[in-house]
């Protein structure tokens, strides 16, 4: 348990220089849309989007939490199943930090009147503290996995595997787009209605709770498949 813990700690000390670039760009953004603001007042015009942002650094984060710290965990007697279970831990207490601090960002933002663009509310037209933390809470931890599972796949992967693994999705997307027109539309009908409903706008207001807990379950079953591809990772120079 000491070495998950310190392991834990380890990974999210990690991502203290990356929170701060993230935060350095959300500030940046906020000063361009005041100024946006100030020089076109009542214009509507927005610039930017803070939630986008840090979209883009969770996903980042996911990608560089495993081969920069996993020949250093091993070297110190932390074992695969110790760091598998820090980056579980150390991902939960990034999602929650950030899915609190990107809303209290958005309400400060509202509070100012700045003209931001904001996903969440363009998605589910709601502006609730506890709804826009928990949707974020969901998003944020399957970014983190994701990008995860990402980096430990190519890691795992020889050169031509990751050639094949990079390729893989515009060959799939090209199959898609042959099946959906030999089943006359029918198939990416069925996709966008599965996506509807699992992110909650099947009914007549849009649920974010429903959207969350989905991709939450689907965040689990990543993990899955995370353990599986950490348990037999050997070290690579």
């Amino acid at each position: 348990m000491g070495n998950i813990f310190g392991a834990t700690k380890y990974q999210l000390m990690k991502f203290k220089t990356q929170s701060l670039v993230c935060l350095s760009i959300i500030a940046l953004n906020i000063l361009i849309s005041v100024t946006v603001t100030y020089i076109f007042p009542g214009s509507g015009i927005s610039a930017g989007s803070s939630d986008l942002v840090v979209f883009i650094w969770i996903f980042i984060f996911g990608l560089l939490s495993f081969s920069p710290s996993f020949k250093f965990m091993l070297a110190n007697a932390v074992s695969r199943r110790s760091l598998f279970w820090a980056n579980i831990f150390s991902m939960a207490i990034i999602a929650a930090a950030w899915a609190v601090a990107t809303t209290l960002l958005l309400s400060f933002i509202r509070k100012m009147h700045i003209q931001i663009v904001v996903l969440y509310t363009l998605l589910y037209k709601d502006n609730s503290t506890m709804g826009t933390v928990v949707w974020f809470l969901g998003v944020f931890s399957l970014l983190l996995v994701l990008g995860w599972f990402i980096n430990m796949v190519y890691y795992r992967s020889s050169k031509r595997m990751a050639y094949a693994i990079s390729s893989a999705p515009f060959i799939l997307s090209g199959l898609l787009i042959i099946l959906n027109q030999y089943t006359d539309g029918r198939l990416f009908e069925s996709i966008l209605k599965f996506i509807v409903r699992a992110m909650g706008f099947s009914g007549a207001i849009p649920n974010p709770y429903v959207g969350s807990l989905n991709m939450l379950l689907l965040t689990v079953i990543i993990c899955g498949f995370n353990y599986l591809l950490i348990r037999k990772a050997q070290i690579k120079e």
